[in-house]
């Protein structure tokens, strides 16, 4: 993507005085990304989610001054906008929809009621907002709307303690998912703050690990015995394969898995892949394959059938592999053989850890 036009993006964004302005930049967005996907996919996932982190900044930036205009005030406290899921690990595709919540600081206990009511009054501007711009909301909910996931960072820590202390199917779901929380606007202090406590909670449990490797192994690869592309059988994506969760999820969930093993604190899946390769406790080619078959989930996942539901963009994460080229199936079949690789290695690896072996760990050999 061009320089120039990412500078006439953000000039156009801190301008923007209404939803109508918004939704125009997302369709812009649109057409000036969807060209490129096939230069280079590392460089086109950085552009897509610079762009998204841009504007839905600007989203929030408008909240804030609309509600100031409206006579509600100013933010009582520091707050952080955070995001999860594809967003929080900075994957998201042309067409992802909204994973995100609010954490703010604790105020002061006279205070605790006014704030709770300014955040609910900014989140619903806020969601409105993304969606007016072309942004699903969450299917699970997981939104800044629901007050879940909107309160202070207290509470936040609170939750995933509670998490961690009852640990049924639900409950690891939301501890694998919030270990990709990251700062999308305001306070970022406030969430390295709630990492690290994340982080030192999950390292003082390591039984927690087996809890996690339960879900993560629940999405599996999708490849037949003979190395064969399984696809759906019935219904209206008959023929047609599960890209997101039959490859690139159960990557994702594998990575995140080793990640939190050797406690990286990265929220991205390249982020968690550069720093497993530089902790030595894995072979550096086995990572290396690890990335390759990430690049080419998320190219596919990229290229998955999309449309437009109204003024929101949407996909089911479907391809045609008799749509791919002989290169690119070749290539999805290899990355598919990686991703079996892989969830054996993470399935050992927590075992190993369980059994109390030492850390030094190593791939298929």
């Amino acid at each position: 993507m061009e320089h120039s036009w990412m500078e006439r993006f953000d000039v156009s964004i801190y301008n923007a005085v209404s939803t109508e302005q918004l939704r125009g930049l997302r369709d812009r967005m649109h057409f000036e990304l969807r060209p490129s996907l096939f230069e280079d996919v590392m460089e086109w996932n950085r552009s897509v989610n610079a762009a998204h982190d841009r504007l839905i900044a600007g989203t929030i930036a408008l909240a804030e001054q609309t509600l100031r205009l409206e006579g509600f005030g100013v933010p009582p406290v520091p707050y952080a906008f955070v995001a999860v899921g594809s967003a929080g690990r900075m994957e998201q595709t042309l067409w992802s929809d909204q994973d995100n919540g609010i954490m703010y600081a604790d105020p002061p206990v006279e205070q605790g009621e006014a704030a709770a009511d300014y955040f609910r009054v900014f989140s619903e501007r806020v969601h409105s907002w993304l969606q007016s711009a072309g942004y699903p909301p969450c299917p699970g909910n997981v939104l800044c709307t629901n007050p879940f996931w909107r309160k202070p960072k207290s509470a936040w820590i609170d939750m995933v303690h509670g998490w961690l202390d009852d640990p049924q199917w639900e409950n690891v779901r939301y501890l694998l998912m919030i270990a990709d929380v990251r700062c999308m606007y305001g306070e970022t202090e406030l969430v390295h703050q709630f990492r690290s406590a994340y982080m030192q909670s999950v390292a003082e449990r390591p039984a927690m690990l087996d809890h996690m490797l339960q879900n993560t192994l629940y999405h599996k690869i999708t490849i037949g015995v003979l190395g064969n592309i399984i696809t759906e059988r019935y219904g209206e994506d008959a023929g047609a394969f599960d890209v997101k969760y039959g490859a690139y999820i159960p990557l994702v969930n594998g990575i995140r898995l080793l990640a939190l093993a050797d406690g990286i604190t990265e929220a991205s899946t390249l982020e968690r892949l550069e720093a497993l390769r530089e902790s030595g406790n894995y072979p550096k080619a086995d990572v290396d394959r690890w990335r390759e078959a990430f690049a080419t989930a998320l190219e596919l996942r990229s290229l998955a059938q999309h449309e437009k539901d109204g003024p929101l963009y949407t996909t089911r994460g479907m391809i045609d592999p008799e749509s791919l080229t002989k290169q690119n199936k070749r290539r999805l079949k290899q990355c598919l053989k990686t991703g079996i690789e892989l969830q054996q290695t993470v399935r050992r690896t927590v075992e190993r850890i369980a059994d109390g072996m030492p850390k030094k760990r190593g791939g298929l050999g």
